[in-house]
């Protein structure tokens, strides 16, 4: 999450997180379970003096945990209450991120209606992405006819 990214990087140039984060930034980016013990005792040392950052962590690991565990029926009630957390807590960056969770709370949760069945809208993205590619390689086409012709023809494969 580039919101808890921008976290770890302010309290790394701050004066008290300064020495305790130089090289270590990984140790909060890193997923739990991808730690090793030593990596895992490191963190939570560092988390003890920074207890913020910790707190920070915490969200960030309650929302991969929420991701990771949360079905259709618990999706929304799981969603709803760490938007509530990060409310209370007052981390700015995390806000911020906040408004698209807000913004796009029904598609999130549309992601866990659907995941059993494995439905993807990968198919049409790739689409969208080969366009937008044939878009920018026919700038200056003089015929717009013919960039439709050409996005319709490399679409085809």
């Amino acid at each position: 999450m580039k919101a808890f990214k921008k976290i770890v990087s302010s309290w790394a140039h701050k004066k008290e997180g300064k020495p305790l984060l130089q090289g270590k930034q990984h140790l909060f980016l890193t997923a739990t379970e991808d730690l090793t013990e030593e990596q895992a005792q490191e963190r939570s040392k560092i988390g003890g003096e920074l207890p913020l950052l910790e707190a920070a962590w915490q969200l960030k690991e309650a929302l991969r945990t929420w991701y990771a565990t949360a079905t259709a029926a618990t999706a929304a009630d799981g969603l709803d209450a760490w938007i509530e957390q990060v409310q209370k807590r007052g981390f700015d960056h995390l806000r911020k991120a906040l408004s698209a969770c807000v913004n796009w709370r029904q598609e999130i949760l549309a992601f866990f209606q659907f995941f059993p069945t494995r439905i993807s809208n990968g198919f049409v993205e790739g689409k969208n992405n080969r366009t937008k590619a044939l878009m920018r390689q026919g700038y200056g086409y003089r015929n717009r006819q013919h960039l439709r012709l050409r996005i319709l023809l490399g679409n085809a494969a």
